[in-house]
């Protein structure tokens, strides 16, 4: 381009802020992930921080409503020792009535993680979350309403556990709303872990809010799951294609899945799990059965 006068030479940059101009409204239209780089701190950026915010809110609440009951069960199991303990375990003992809760929960969430991983890929993470939610929130009232009953309560405790795969699916989200940033996508992937860390924390320590009745809790973590299920229809939202060319080509120093490798990782975890929960069990009935001894 040979600009033949004065004004010619002031083409080129009102093009370009022209340019600018359109790509400010389509990102007000509707958030378009990956271009944060080329635009700044776009409308496109501030969504999707929102978005992963509300995503780790609904983690938060999912881990609450996964732990909040679980410190009084050995108390529930223990008949006679509390006037919300279940009236039998039948045929279970004490022991072994614990470790059925814990194994029914665990399947749920293997089942959930699986089933819901599915529907992300088919309908989109956002009504995915959206599911996990209300069914935890419906759920927990479930576990409440039949409270007196332990094979009905174990029965509702496998359907609250189908709905607990918030944590696997908000990862996931993550790297969909910043597909062009991995470095940004690992960033709150970790943020999603620590998240569930501290929601499983939290989430034992509602039973102290609660000394006289062991089933109140699910009553508030319920609240909860309702409040994150509206927090996240309005900020997770479905991220557009962005109009930038993106490169699928592998760069030079990806490193290709060892499958022997993830295999190793989930039966090593699988087995730490396990020891966890069995360690676990194990003290909080020693301390029953020692508090009942004196």
């Amino acid at each position: 381009y040979e600009p033949s006068c004065k004004g010619d030479s002031a083409r080129p940059e009102e093009t370009g802020t022209t340019r600018s101009s359109s790509n400010n409204v389509d990102n007000d239209k509707e958030p378009i992930l990956g271009t944060a780089s080329l635009t700044g701190k776009s409308t496109s950026d501030t969504a999707a921080q929102r978005a992963a915010y509300a995503a780790m809110f609904a983690v938060f609440v999912d881990a609450i409503n996964m732990m909040c009951i679980a410190p009084n069960l050995p108390i529930m199991v223990t008949p006679g020792l509390h006037e919300d303990s279940f009236p039998s375990t039948e045929p279970f003992d004490i022991a072994t009535a614990q470790y059925a809760h814990d194994a029914v929960e665990a399947l749920g969430m293997v089942i959930s993680n699986f089933v819901f991983g599915y529907i992300a890929d088919r309908i989109g993470s956002r009504k995915a979350i959206l599911l996990l939610m209300i069914g935890s929130c419906c759920t927990s009232v479930g576990i409440y309403l039949v409270r007196s009953n332990y094979w009905s309560f174990i029965a509702m405790t496998f359907a609250n556990g189908l709905f607990g795969s918030a944590a696997a699916i908000a990862n996931g989200y993550m790297f969909i709303i910043y597909k062009n940033d991995r470095e940004k996508a690992d960033e709150f992937g970790g943020y999603v872990m620590a998240t569930l860390m501290v929601g499983l924390t939290v989430g034992g320590l509602f039973t102290l809010f609660f000394p006289s009745n062991l089933f109140r809790p699910l009553l508030l973590s319920s609240a909860l799951c309702f409040l994150a299920f509206v927090v996240c229809f309005i900020f997770v939202f479905v991220p557009s294609e962005s109009p930038v060319e993106i490169d699928s080509e592998p760069e030079e120093d990806d490193i290709p899945l060892d499958k022997r490798a993830i295999s190793n990782v989930i039966i090593g975890a699988s087995f730490d799990h396990l020891g966890t929960l069995g360690i676990y069990r194990m003290s909080t009935l020693y301390f029953i059965l020692l508090t009942n001894s004196f």
